[in-house]
């Protein structure tokens, strides 16, 4: 007698909502590894809807301004919310009863937007950890999630049957991430440090180097400047909505003064050894990462939302 088996739940129809450089990676990574897929996309801005449609990544587009605009994704079996973390917020209450399967975002910040979505059982919160310090629909890479880390919080109501998350994680595997399960406070703590705290060094660092007005200085920039502060080439609009809705960067920030301090109090006592053995150790942790991870390691997401 031959067995049978349940079919594996597909996902053939997405919605996309910002096409910036994580959405508009989204579209064409889906549509290069997802044959046969429908998708729709929407954005405040018409010129990467037209773009996307008209290179063939989207199928269709939503008018982010009509009205019931929910509705153009009905019938989705997933949607990618791609928009900084404010915006996903505000989002998320339009499709509290939307007829789409599963409901997804981006933001690098995980607590304040599982709290919005509180209730939604077919919510997952979603981050992918892979960016650049370009942005918008133009520097959207088909590749850009491969070796790259997608966390997902699921959240404990999440009613969505095991095998469709499943489905779903296999569907991002597709695109050559590898998923991890993680809790939103955890997250948000340690991506504070990690992709948040960076940003701010590298914004901060450029921002001691604009401030000394020295133009022979800049004609000296080099590597090392430039490898330190290129994620300061960001968008400050995408970063200010990060920052304020980081609830662990302000410790975070505040670690880093204070490791700042004792390198400052090492030279200033002229401690040349405890001074080595300090960036020794930092040097070590480095080197331990593995090379196929400082790429797509937030250096958003780079641009993350």
């Amino acid at each position: 007698m031959k067995t049978t088996h349940p079919a594996t739940p597909a996902f053939n129809a997405f919605g996309i909502i910002g096409l910036g450089l994580i959405g508009g990676s989204l579209a064409k990574a889906l549509r290069a590894f997802v044959p046969g897929c429908r998708i729709t996309v929407a954005d405040l801005r018409p010129e990467p809807v037209h773009a996307a449609l008209a290179e063939g990544v989207a199928d269709e587009a939503a008018d982010h301004h009509a009205p019931h605009f929910e509705s153009a994704f009905d019938g989705c079996d997933a949607l990618f919310i791609c928009t900084p973390p404010r915006d996903a917020c505000h989002l998320l209450g339009t499709f509290r009863d939307a007829r789409i399967g599963l409901i997804t975002d981006v933001a690098s910040v995980k607590l304040p937007v599982m709290k919005a979505a509180a209730g939604m059982a077919n919510f997952i919160g979603g981050h992918p950890m892979a960016g650049s310090e370009s942005s918008g629909y133009g520097a959207a890479e088909t590749t850009l999630f491969q070796r790259a880390t997608y966390v997902l919080c699921i959240p404990p109501d999440c009613t969505i049957p095991t095998a469709r998350l499943d489905a779903f994680k296999n569907l991002l595997a597709r695109l050559g991430a590898t998923v991890a399960t993680m809790d939103p406070g955890q997250h948000d703590r340690r991506v504070a440090v990690i992709s948040h705290l960076p940003h701010v060094a590298a914004f901060a660092l450029a921002s001691v180097a604009d401030e000394a007005r020295d133009a022979v200085m800049r004609a000296l920039i080099g590597g090392g400047f430039r490898d330190t502060t290129r994620i300061a080439a960001s968008s400050p609009d995408l970063w200010t909505d990060i920052f304020s809705e980081s609830a662990n960067l302000v410790p975070a920030i505040d670690n880093y003064i204070a490791l700042l301090r004792r390198i400052r109090d090492l030279l200033a006592a002229g401690d040349a050894e405890a001074l080595r053995t300090r960036l020794k150790q930092a040097s070590d942790f480095r080197a331990s990462i593995p090379e196929g991870l400082r790429r797509t390691a937030p250096g958003p997401g780079g641009a993350h939302p």
